[in-house]
């Protein structure tokens, strides 16, 4: 937010970072139902694609970043003649802990296409949740050996 309120202050509109952080909340609270719609729709899916992402996120009071994560849960039911249109359901967490996707996809059943990541292992083992392993991985390993 402090950058975005550099971007206004050269526009010469004056804003503190205060009043910025009370409209993300303000918007956060407003969108929260829409949300809650859009999450039961992804997860009442019989399949997603499931995949995480590291982003940069700045340390409180440090003044450098760290990496969170950025995890991604996709419905997309055209390849298999499904009617509905694709969704994805993005969740933030400091860490890449398996909690995390336990805790996502704790009123899930069904199958999950993913990487190897070792987190989901617990999910697998349950037997509520089976595995579709990511084919894009196989291809891009000998890529990126070689």
């Amino acid at each position: 937010l402090y950058r975005q309120a550099e971007i206004f202050a050269r526009e010469g509109v004056n804003l503190e970072t205060s009043t910025l952080s009370g409209w993300v909340g303000a918007t956060a609270a407003a969108l929260a139902p829409l949300i809650d719609v859009l999450a039961a729709d992804v997860m009442a899916s019989d399949t997603l694609h499931v995949d995480d992402t590291p982003v940069p996120v700045l340390a409180p009071g440090t003044g450098k970043t760290k990496t969170g994560r950025l995890w991604t849960y996709v419905r997309d039911e055209r390849p298999f003649a499904g009617v509905r249109p694709p969704a994805a359901l993005f969740f933030y967490s400091p860490d890449r802990k398996g909690e995390h996707p336990r805790d996502h996809l704790k009123e899930f059943g069904g199958t999950i296409h993913a990487d190897g990541y070792a987190g989901f292992n617990e999910l697998f083992a349950s037997n509520r949740i089976a595995e579709a392993a990511c084919w894009a991985h196989p291809w891009t390993a000998p890529r990126a050996q070689g």
